[in-house]
């Protein structure tokens, strides 16, 4: 039942830009509790941001900027994690890309064999914590916002690399595939995938129909495996090869 209001806030912010408590609690016939519930639910999974008294939302050009993200410890994010570090059971080379949810990941991670590459400071902050895992972070320009490196060298190299699994996050997922919001970033991945076996994406429900991103990294066909935090509409899961694996993470109860 939340999981429907919350689609229909987020559709009805979209049309509006932003909503009160008490606009929200009278239309959808809810408490006020609740109503203050669904934002901090909206505003943890970066669909909207906190106003006082309501919410806004964000632009159509913009997403939620990496370090407000980072920020956020959302339970649901933390679930996907979890279904996203299954993908690393054996030894071999991976890279991981920038992303709220990987970096999650990456904090458990801790098998010998495994190399990570990867261009996300973050990332390798927390791959450090394992003595048993060889960690890689690519060179180049360090963008401070978005907490990543990038440079034409860094491009070079990747062509050297063959990738076992590649874990990328996206901004924003149509039919016509998975997009980046930012264009070093997105020049890297998109490098990335093409020396990859697996290609494996976590996505939160919000970033599907998403206009937000401009820059193209794949087609969805690309992706094997899918981790996200909501079942597919039929339209959304034809975007995707017969084949591809995709998982439900749900959110903790306990």
């Amino acid at each position: 039942m939340q999981d429907e209001r919350l689609n229909a806030i987020t559709e009805l912010l979209r049309k509006r830009g932003k909503l009160s408590t008490k606009f929200m609690a009278e239309y959808f016939g809810v408490s006020r509790d609740t109503a203050r519930r669904d934002i901090i639910k909206l505003v943890s999974t970066g669909r909207a941001k906190r106003m006082h008294g309501g919410i806004l939302a964000y632009s159509s050009n913009t997403v939620p900027e990496y370090l407000v993200r980072s920020h956020i410890l959302s339970p649901i994010k933390v679930e996907m994690a979890k279904l996203a570090l299954k993908e690393i059971q054996t030894k071999g080379l991976f890279f991981i890309a920038a992303s709220t949810t990987l970096v999650q990941m990456c904090e458990h991670i801790n098998q010998a064999g495994v190399t990570v590459v990867t261009n996300s400071i973050d990332n390798a902050v927390a791959l450090t914590k394992s003595s048993l895992i060889r960690v890689e972070l690519l060179g180049g320009r360090v963008d401070k916002r978005n907490r990543y490196t990038c440079s034409l060298s860094t491009l070079s190299e990747l062509d050297y690399l063959s990738f076992k699994k590649v874990f990328i996050g996206t901004s924003g997922i149509t039919s016509e595939g998975i997009y980046l919001s930012n264009k070093d970033d997105a020049v890297v991945i998109r490098n990335v995938v093409k020396h990859s076996r697996k290609i494996i994406a976590v996505a939160e429900q919000y970033k599907f129909n998403s206009h937000k991103a401009a820059y193209k990294v794949c087609s969805c066909k690309d992706i094997n495996v899918l981790i996200t935090d909501v079942v597919l509409k039929e339209e959304q899961e034809s975007w995707f090869s017969q084949d591809i694996k995709i998982l439900i993470a749900e959110e903790d109860k306990k």
